[in-house]
């Protein structure tokens, strides 16, 4: 280590290496040149009056710092001559006899092995340097650091040392390896460790916090039946009479089929005699894919005692009878249609768009209906959660509207030349019209466009009116209008006006 700016003289042999150097290094090298000059100090003293000791010591090093990849603080001294870009500060007093036995370690915690770390079984030099990074320096230390399984747990996650390697120096049941990694609920599993006993009444298996049946045990192996019950993944341990193992991940290879809700894709409100299209939505939520597996769609009738007999025609539609037993609940229903459809594959984690989700029906009658989809109803696959592979859903059938009343008759006349008589007249005169439909709703008749009166009340083939004034003569058409419609005639009515000459006495008429 050098850290003096003096240039060496020729006589001066060469420095050593530079060497990286640890903190702990550098506190021990210190405290031993401590120890060393109290104990001149103490000797010295015996022969004088005066008692000396070392007070304080302060050291102020330029230093260049990385982090190895173990993690490790490295310091380099600066080399003579140059700056360095961090001063490390040290600073050494002495302690009170107080704050020694705050910080001294009980001797109830003392095991009695003072072996070194290098004596523990298969350990590794790197594994030596985390131990010490986390102050264990003998085999005693790692005894009174890794009392509990929560104490081993957080020795394993500060030094960054696997669990096993902690209970293999510790001579603890351990775990390393679970044969296979993942599996189906109920299959064989094989648990290799160490320290396990070779007492099968002795071991205990869990998973998810459920007991596994132990088939067989050795000292390094464990073989057992995985629960049944299980659905995703978890970590597995094993407790060799009241000791427990440290625990390692294991995952249950389940389907889990989930039908999530039923879509009507029709227009609503549904109406008697529409065909409607329902969609289930499928996923599968397990963790490995489904094979190929059936679907149930089935359709009830709700608050009916007996419905019109199914279309026979058809091979899958049944007819089932009305349960009415005193401990059913609610309103009675009646299956009126079911059907099983072949659902291919079904990958992890993905939403079905097989054609076996979608149902199509034709009401023919309104009422109170429910749909009811269900996937694996025979249990095909090894769905563990069979309560969320159903769903029914209720709605509403409604009755069609009422038709539209017809549209009243349109007014008709007669063929020319008998749609009317007499054929010309005067103001005042009386004109029978016939035809057909004459008398739907509201009447009223025009000669061309002058408004005439009815005489009476008109039929259905006739009607008498009344000419209107004119101003001239003339032919004019006649116009019947109803509540059903408009017709004009194809003859034309020859309105005659009087002349009158002298003292006003009509003589004749007068046709323009």
């Amino acid at each position: 280590m050098t850290n003096s700016d003096r240039p060496l003289t020729p006589n001066e042999p060469p420095a050593l290496p530079n060497d990286e150097w640890e903190l702990s290094e550098l506190i021990q090298v210190i405290t031993a040149e401590l120890d060393q000059a109290q104990d001149t100090l103490i000797l010295k003293s015996q022969n004088r009056r005066l008692s000396m000791m070392v007070n304080q010591l302060n050291l102020d090093l330029q230093v260049d710092v990385r982090r190895d990849p173990n993690g490790h603080l490295m310091f380099r001294t600066v080399a003579p001559g140059q700056t360095g870009a961090t001063v490390l500060k040290l600073g050494f007093t002495p302690a009170l006899d107080t704050q020694v036995q705050e910080t001294r370690k009980s001797v109830d915690l003392e095991t009695g092995d003072y072996r070194r770390l290098e004596d523990l079984p298969e350990i590794q030099s790197v594994e030596i340097q985390k131990l010490k990074t986390v102050g264990i320096h003998s085999v005693n230390d790692l005894e009174v650091a890794t009392q509990t399984p929560a104490m081993l747990t957080e020795i394993s996650a500060k030094s960054g040392l696997d669990e096993a390697r902690l209970r293999l120096w510790r001579e603890l049941p351990l775990i390393t390896q679970i044969k296979p990694e993942s599996g189906a609920p109920g299959s064989i599993v094989v648990i290799d460790g160490a320290n396990f006993g070779t007492r099968m009444d002795a071991v205990e298996v869990y998973f998810q916090d459920k007991l596994a049946k132990v088939l067989d045990c050795t000292n390094t192996r464990i073989t057992v039946e995985m629960p049944r019950n299980l659905v995703g993944g978890g970590f597995l341990a094993a407790k060799i009479g009241n000791q427990k193992t440290n625990t390692l991940p294991w995952r249950a290879d389940t389907v889990d089929l989930n039908v999530q809700d039923i879509v009507i894709d029709s227009p609503t409100p549904i109406v008697q005699g529409q065909e409607v299209t329902f969609r289930a939505i499928l996923s599968n939520q397990g963790n490995v894919d489904a094979a190929g597996f059936e679907v149930n769609w089935e359709l009830l009738q709700v608050g009916t005692t007996r419905l019109p007999l199914p279309d026979r025609s058809a091979p899958t539609m049944l007819q089932a009878a009305v349960d009415d037993s005193d401990d059913i609940q609610g309103p009675s229903t009646q299956s009126i249609y079911r059907e099983l459809y072949s659902h291919a594959s079904l990958r992890s984690q993905q939403q079905s768009s097989d054609n076996a989700v979608t149902f199509k029906y034709k009401f023919d009658q309104p009422g109170i209906y429910r749909i009811s989809f269900m996937a694996d109803p025979n249990k095909q696959t090894f769905d563990q959660l069979q309560t969320n592979n159903q769903f029914i859903r209720e709605f509403a059938v409604n009755s069609l509207p009422p038709p539209p009343p017809p549209p009243p008759p349109v007014p008709l006349l007669n063929p020319s030349p008998n749609q009317f008589a007499p054929r010309s007249g005067k103001a005042g005169d009386t004109v029978t019209l016939f035809g057909r439909n004459l008398n739907v709703g509201t009447v009223s008749i025009r000669f061309g466009t002058v408004a005439a009166s009815i005489v009476g009340a008109p039929t259905a083939t006739q009607i008498v009116v009344r000419v209107p004034t004119f101003s001239r003569g003339g032919n004019v058409p006649i116009t019947v209008q109803t509540s059903g419609g408009t017709v004009s005639s194809t003859d034309v009515f020859s309105v005659v006006v009087p002349v009158y000459y002298g003292s006003g006495t009509a003589i004749g008429g007068n046709l323009l």
